[in-house]
């Protein structure tokens, strides 16, 4: 695993802490989990916007199913359980 290091002043040291200590999902957490556990959550939270985006510029396109196609899909469905 490669090593990275990250310059804080106190005040920001003291806040990491703080909310180590105090958010219980994130209790016994370490600086270098909760920098991770933050780096992944903002990879989903991107990940999460592109699916957005992308599902807009369906609908924008008229791309999606039609509304046949969408009732297939619904009766295929419900008769394959």
């Amino acid at each position: 695993m490669a090593k990275i290091y990250i310059y804080l002043d106190d005040c920001k040291l003291k806040q990491i802490d703080q909310l180590l200590n105090t958010t219980p999902n994130l209790a016994n957490r370490s600086r270098s989990a909760l920098i991770s556990h933050l780096i992944d959550q903002e990879i989903i939270r991107q990940t999460r916007l592109n699916m957005v985006e992308a599902a807009k510029v369906i609908d924008e396109l008229d791309l999606g199913w039609t509304r046949e196609e969408e009732e297939c899909a619904i009766t295929d469905m419900e008769v394959s359980g």
